[in-house]
C-alpha cells in the first residue's frame, strides 16, 4: 500500500458544532496527558527523587 493510500483526510467544515467540540477536547485532554507523562531527560529524574 502506498503512503498516500493509507491516509485518511475529511473536511472539519462538515463536522457539526457538537463534533467540533469533540474533536477540541478530544484533542486538548491528549495534549494534557502528554504533558503529565512526558519523559524527563535523566538529571530531571535524579533530582526529583531526591
Amino acid at each position: 500500500m502506498k503512503k498516500e493510500e493509507s491516509k485518511i483526510t475529511f473536511d472539519l467544515a462538515k463536522l457539526s458544532l457538537n463534533e467540533l467540540i469533540k474533536v477540541y477536547e478530544d484533542i486538548n485532554s491528549f495534549l494534557q496527558y502528554l504533558n503529565e507523562v512526558k519523559i524527563l531527560p535523566k538529571e530531571e529524574e535524579e533530582k526529583k527523587n531526591e
